[in-house]
């Protein structure tokens, strides 16, 4: 079916969504009742981040002390008492926490990984909704060994960036009666608006493992997430009227050693390179990126995926230069229809092609957030010179509401553009309802005509009831030249009605019944699946999981190879599935994932069960085990995949980690180790050593690197 994209539909398009964006005066929601702090000026006092809090601000100042469960009793106070106290000077926003705890001694911690969870430590993090536009936010964490976690919030919780890496420092000590920590953030870290007395949103949140308890400042109810920004509380007070130190520049310097002997090759190279990142912000909030002969050496590899399904895999963007600034180009819907995907820039088939330069601006000006973006790669592999061009607006109007357009442009060399359009928005017209949707267009390989995708849902979230309905359209022309597209031809619907329910007493805190329909056809209107999902699943106040689901479906796929000679034909296949995991508590030195699922599969039988393990045998020290396995039994032939994986990492302190990933793939067999040692020798300057073996069927590679970095800051 053909979908001509007419000038007149754009034009009306254009013409409503700018309407919107430049109406005089955003809608303004009212906010409920919220917890209120004020900040404290520091201008006349050194603060020392040492973890003491034994400055005088410290024990005068308005503290946030009213903390309140959210597991395992909701809205009950918090057993553990907690005193926040925030500050600030010309260059940063201080925070001092001083957490109490009824037996001291059994405070744990035990982890001390950059971005690690703290899922087995006492924990203390706070979420900073700098703007107040309730979608985005910026996350920190420590636990008593001082370690740090953080990350980019946006999209109102929907995504959350933990490879996100910002500048700041802490230090937690343990005290007679519980553990203290203190947070110094520049605010060259934050994005802002810089001006007086200013309002922002903020959060805390404390683990408690011996209690089991994990309590909020602003008290949320049990289906509340904490990184729901729109629930966060008030900081109020802030001066954050200058920006010192607007320009950053990041040269680097790289040498690397490559060995080939796949294939009856016997090829090695040594490499000597260099190239440099560029960092503006200016006094409007934008940030200007510019970066030459870009390199991610440093950046951790894939995870081993195995593939059971008729479409491609989704592997998630993990370089730092597209992850800052990154919640403002998301659009559409993670791993199934994004107009703009980062890893189609200097990728392709998941083998780095060089990127010659580029840059990109983003930030948020009142009311409207900003990302542009433009990079160039090099001819190489076979692969032809392009140039990349993201274009990304969005308007706050009101609380949790917004709209926003996208525009993406691709152009190989000696090929024409390819060019992708798209409006989406967000409504939540009350705190426990909300509706969201997109439509977005493309070039396709015909000229005469542009696919579509369209999609838009109602969501429905109380404490006991969650209600969702959605649906889904994208046309088979449909090709986003920059994005990512799961599946074309294709008409969704989906819907689900979850209920929860919490006894007062008892070994379970909330049991949780669902059951979900999913239907699709073609845009035909041809079947093509469907689903009945219904899944019972009960949360331990002991810190366990449970979940036992049965999926009644019926499919009727185009014909299609799952592996080499193993074919499965186009016909109608009716099947169920049956699915038991159980996830015991986090926060046990050893802890551990068991999910097995059986049932038919495309007129066969399908067995997988995965397996995985996670211990802290000491400070600073975590070890991971995993195994995944699939058992195929087809009328046209049996098979299985295995991947056994081994994570391991050691901390000697916040500037010095070793970290250790070997994974095998039976199938393919491919056995890969990546070992990296990182060192920051001086404020977010960097030193890397990796090595990066495997072993393939015909043969072994070996990649050995080093990479230096360093941060300047002239002005």
């Amino acid at each position: 079916m053909k979908n001509n994209f007419t000038g007149t539909g754009l034009f009306f398009s254009v013409l409503f969504i700018l309407v919107l964006f430049f109406s005089t005066d955003p809608a303004s929601a009212q906010e409920p009742p919220k917890q209120t702090l004020t900040a404290i000026s520091a201008a006349d006092e050194k603060i020392d981040i040492d973890g003491l809090l034994n400055e005088g601000l410290w024990q005068t100042g308005e503290a946030a002390a009213q903390f309140t469960q959210h597991e395992p009793n909701v809205g009950a106070p918090a057993v553990a008492l907690s005193f926040v106290r925030i500050a600030y000077d010309e260059a940063a926003l201080y925070i001092a926490a001083q957490l109490n705890d009824p037996a001291p001694d059994a405070i744990e911690a035990d982890e001390r990984q950059e971005d690690g969870l703290f899922n087995r430590s006492d924990a203390f993090a706070v979420l900073i909704d700098t703007f107040h536009d309730h979608q985005n936010a910026f996350f920190f964490e420590t636990n008593p060994l001082s370690a740090v976690s953080d990350a980019l919030v946006s999209q109102e919780g929907a995504q959350i960036n933990r490879d996100w890496d910002g500048a700041w420092t802490v230090a937690a000590r343990r005290t007679p009666s519980g553990w203290s920590a203190e947070f110094r953030i520049p605010f060259e870290t934050l994005r802002f608006r810089p001006g007086e007395a200013q309002t922002w949103g903020i959060q805390f949140r404390r683990r408690v493992p011996h209690l089991k308890e994990v309590s909020f400042w602003n008290p949320l109810t049990s289906e509340q997430d904490f990184f729901e920004i729109s629930r966060s509380g008030h900081l109020q007070g802030i001066q954050a009227t200058q920006r010192i130190r607007p320009l950053i520049i990041k040269p680097y310097g790289k040498a690397s050693y490559q060995k080939d002997t796949t294939g009856g090759n016997d090829v090695s190279d040594t490499e000597f390179d260099g190239g440099m990142d560029i960092r503006y912000r200016f006094r409007t909030n934008l940030t200007l990126d510019l970066t030459y002969n870009t390199d991610f050496a440093e950046t951790e590899v894939d995870r081993f995926q195995a593939n059971l399904t008729r479409f491609p895999l989704f592997f998630p963007e993990k370089r730092e230069f597209f992850l800052e600034g990154k919640g403002y180009y998301d659009f559409g819907l993670s791993g199934r229809v994004q107009p703009f995907f980062s890893r189609r820039i200097g990728l392709v088939n998941r083998e780095a092609v060089s990127i010659e330069g580029g840059g990109k601006m983003s930030g948020k000006v009142g009311p409207y957030g900003i990302g542009t973006l433009y990079m160039e790669t090099e001819s190489e592999h076979g692969n032809p010179a392009e140039r990349f061009g993201v274009l990304r607006f969005s308007r706050d109007l009101g609380l949790r509401s917004n709209i926003g357009l996208i525009a993406t442009d691709r152009k190989a060399k000696g090929q024409k553009n390819k060019e992708t359009l798209g409006f989406d928005g967000v409504f939540a017209p009350h705190p426990n309802l909300s509706t969201n949707g997109f439509w977005v267009s493309s070039d396709s390989d015909d000229p005469t005509e542009r696919g579509e995708a369209s999609f838009g849902e109602i969501n429905w979230r109380d404490p006991f009831w969650r209600i969702k309905l959605n649906h889904l359209r994208i046309d088979e022309p449909f090709d986003p030249a920059l994005g990512f597209v799961q599946q074309t031809d294709l008409h969704e619907t989906v819907g689900y009605i979850d209920f929860r329910t919490q006894p007062e007493g008892g070994m379970v805190r909330e049991y949780g019944f669902k059951t979900e329909m999913t239907y699709q056809r073609d845009t035909q209107g041809n079947f093509l699946y469907q689903s009945n999902y219904n899944r019972f699943q009960a949360d331990f106040r002991s810190g366990d999981f449970l979940l036992i689901s049965i999926d009644p479906q019926r499919e009727r796929p185009e014909s299609f190879e799952l592996r080499p000679g193993i074919t499965i034909p186009e016909q109608s296949y009716e099947y169920n599935h049956t699915n038991i995991i159980f996830v015991s508590d986090v926060r046990r030195p050893v802890s551990g994932e068991f999910d097995l699922l059986w049932g038919g599969y495309y007129g066969g039988r399908r067995t997988s069960l995965d397996l995985s393990l996670t211990m802290a045998p000491g400070e600073g020290i975590k070890i991971g085990l995993g195994w995944e396995v699939d058992w195929i039994r087809l009328p046209q032939g049996d098979f299985s995949s295995q991947i056994l994986n081994a994570d391991v990492s050691w901390s000697y302190n916040n500037q010095l980690q070793l970290q250790g990933l070997f994974q095998w793939d039976k199938e393919e067999n491919l056995s890969a180790a990546n070992l990296r040692l990182s060192w920051e020798y001086h404020e977010r300057s960097w030193f890397y050593f990796i090595v990066n073996p495997a072993h393939q069927r015909d043969g072994d590679t070996l990649s050995i690197l080093t990479k230096l970095t360093f941060q300047w800051e002239p002005l």
